[in-house]
């Protein structure tokens, strides 16, 4: 009897500190938008100003389609200007990998216009503190690996998020990319490290 309390009780511990250290990662905290209570991932409006110098802009849904396909797919518009106030940066994320990111499917900056499938750039759905999750991308019609990995996680769909973002060449696994991002309640993106690749 008490080999089987303390088996029942060893099963409770686990499970509550594994559901403590999972939470759910709303799609709104990548855009700025209101926070809901229920864990739906949802398409909801944005139109989020953020960033230090107010330079970054989310908006959305809007309706997209690919250059050569028939798909019409719902994404946000997140835009970057410079000094001058003019926009050198415009990129298009959409929900991918059957709900664990939002990726982007556009990039389009000074070095280039290039098509993302199956991107990923930002976690959403249930994760847990420390989880390390890997992504097959095409990027730019070349075969990456992203590594998500959650830093901090929080304990409320509201609470800030922050994780690394790891870009590796799929083929021969060297890095071309190493993030830090911080995201936040009505804030979207509040901080980005970048590390120099050698």
């Amino acid at each position: 009897m008490k080999k089987i309390l303390a088996l029942v009780l060893f099963i409770f511990v686990s499970t509550s500190n594994s559901s403590a250290n999972e939470r759910f990662i709303p799609l709104e905290l990548f855009t700025g938008g209101e926070i809901r209570d229920d864990t739906e991932i949802r398409f909801t409006s944005a139109d989020t100003t953020f960033g230090e110098k107010k330079r970054k802009k989310i908006v959305g849904p809007i309706d997209w389609r690919a250059p050569g396909s028939d798909e019409i797919i719902k994404v946000y518009k997140r835009t970057q200007k410079n000094r001058e106030g003019k926009v050198r940066k415009t990129q298009l994320f959409t929900i991918t990998n059957d709900g664990q990111c939002m990726g982007r499917v556009y990039d389009q900056r000074r070095s280039g216009t290039k098509y993302i499938k199956n991107g990923c750039k930002f976690p959403l759905g249930f994760w847990k503190k420390d989880e390390t999750r890997t992504f097959s991308v095409t990027d730019g019609g070349r075969s990456r690996t992203v590594e998500l990995t959650i830093l901090n996680l929080g304990k409320k769909p509201s609470s800030c998020v922050k994780f690394n973002w790891k870009l590796f060449d799929a083929a021969t696994g060297q890095k071309y990319g190493d993030n830090d991002y911080k995201f936040c309640k009505k804030r979207a993106m509040t901080s980005l490290t970048v590390r120099k690749i050698k």
